[in-house]
């Protein structure tokens, strides 16, 4: 009887998280690694907050931006 076994995992640095592969143990077999798109990995769920108080915004953040600066953000020449 053959078993088989199918997973998907993330690799975390240089470590993959393995089923367990104990019925496979003296056994020959075969390894096969396909890469995926990166669009098809799951994502890690982000946790809301965790950058609070870190990170300052200045009061003018959304202010227009000067007409030299604007323009070469439009494509327009450098004064």
């Amino acid at each position: 009887m053959a078993n088989a076994l199918k997973f998907h995992a993330v690799v975390v640095g240089k470590t993959l998280p393995l089923p367990d592969l104990s019925a496979f143990e003296g056994k020959r077999v075969e390894v096969i690694v396909l890469e995926e798109e990166a669009s098809e990995r799951p994502k890690r769920a982000r946790r809301f907050g965790t950058l609070a108080g870190k990170i300052n915004i200045a009061p003018d953040f959304d202010a227009a931006l000067p007409d030299d600066l604007q323009a070469g953000f439009e494509g327009g020449s450098e004064q």
